[in-house]
């Protein structure tokens, strides 16, 4: 199975003080679940486009290449005015969102990240 999100890139990008990253992957599924929230309870296409963006710039960072492209494409849409385009793909984004949160709770259990709540 694919990772959802590459840990090694964040050792290169921060080093490996557990601490530091567990910090980085809590601040990354914060601003994750921010944006799907603020994505969902938008009324206007452009707040879409730009939650989409911060998202992809993000999920670019810590290596969570899925999510990005989902991100991506969010965005795109929202930027296209196609709705029922960014609506479609509401449940990918969030499944994405839940499987780089599953990856950190995995990282945890074998003591390396973070507690991961909802």
């Amino acid at each position: 199975m694919t990772p959802a999100y590459d840990r090694a890139r964040l050792v290169e990008l921060f080093g490996d003080d557990e601490a530091t990253l567990a910090e980085i992957e809590r601040e990354f599924l914060e601003t994750a679940r921010s944006v799907l929230t603020e994505i969902r309870a938008a009324e206007d296409l452009e707040t879409i486009a730009r939650a989409a963006h911060r998202l992809k710039g993000a999920s670019g960072m810590i290596g969570a290449a899925a999510l990005g492209r989902i991100a991506d494409a969010v965005e795109r849409a929202a930027l296209a005015g196609d709705l029922p385009a960014v609506l479609g793909l509401d449940g990918a984004l969030a499944q994405e969102v839940t499987k780089v949160a599953g990856q950190a709770g995995a990282d945890q259990a074998r003591g390396l990240s973070i507690t991961v709540a909802e």
